[in-house]
């Protein structure tokens, strides 16, 4: 990278992601930071806009997956370790085998993140309602691979034609 692309890329980090940190909490998004985590996946994966889509649904494949473990693992009688280990077992299984099958549509390790942000955000925030905070999660992803990772990136193509 040259001068002039790093000098507009941290102008670009240190305005798009800040803005959204301002504005989350006000449109009911108490989660807002993981939209930064969700960006770093667009960005490691090249920044291809053509994958945004593929990217962003297993985020939301994530989210959903996080809301079914949470749920199954807060109403299953059994020995909550036990719980755990099999919810992950057979959701991680069905999930690579998904993901493998129709790479074309779903992003794997975005899905797999996806899911770990859910799961530790529903497990640390015992406020909001779950169905809520998933909402709140949602949004956040689509976020962080549309503005901080897409935007950002055109962004900072156009300026350094």
């Amino acid at each position: 990278m040259n001068r002039k692309e790093i000098i507009t890329l941290a102008l670009l980090i240190a305005i798009l992601p800040p803005a959204w940190a301002v504005i989350s909490p006000y449109i009911g998004i108490s989660v807002g930071p993981v939209a930064l985590i969700c960006a770093g996946i667009y960005g490691t994966n090249g920044n291809k806009f053509k994958d945004a889509h593929k990217i962003a649904l297993g985020y939301l494949a994530g989210d959903i997956w996080a809301l079914i473990a949470f749920e199954i693992m807060a109403h299953t009688p059994i020995n909550p370790d036990l719980t755990l280990f099999l919810t992950l077992a057979v959701f991680g299984f069905i999930l690579v085998i998904i993901s493998a099958r129709f790479s074309n549509i779903i992003h794997m390790p975005s899905w797999l993140t996806g899911w770990a942000i859910g799961m530790l955000a529903m497990n640390l925030d015992t406020t909001t309602p779950v169905m809520s905070l998933t909402v709140q999660i949602a949004v956040a992803m689509l976020v962080g691979v549309y503005y901080v990772g897409a935007l950002l990136d055109k962004i900072h193509r156009i300026l350094n034609k």
